[in-house]
């Protein structure tokens, strides 16, 4: 599971495969929220334990 939670274990598995990932600090097991912001507006294609609505 800490493959999963652990940002650097993150990055350095993924981090070919991804733009950024943010280090927040280890995660717990709720699924983080995934942005993809590769258009002109950011689309939230998965949406986790934040509230994103607070933040954009």
């Amino acid at each position: 599971m800490e493959e999963y939670t652990d940002p650097e274990i993150i990055h350095d598995k993924f981090g070919k495969l991804v733009d950024i990932v943010v280090d927040g600090g280890p995660g717990g097991v709720l699924m983080s929220t995934v942005i993809d912001c590769t258009g002109p507006e950011p689309i939230v294609t998965r949406e986790g334990a934040g509230d994103w609505e607070a933040v954009s």
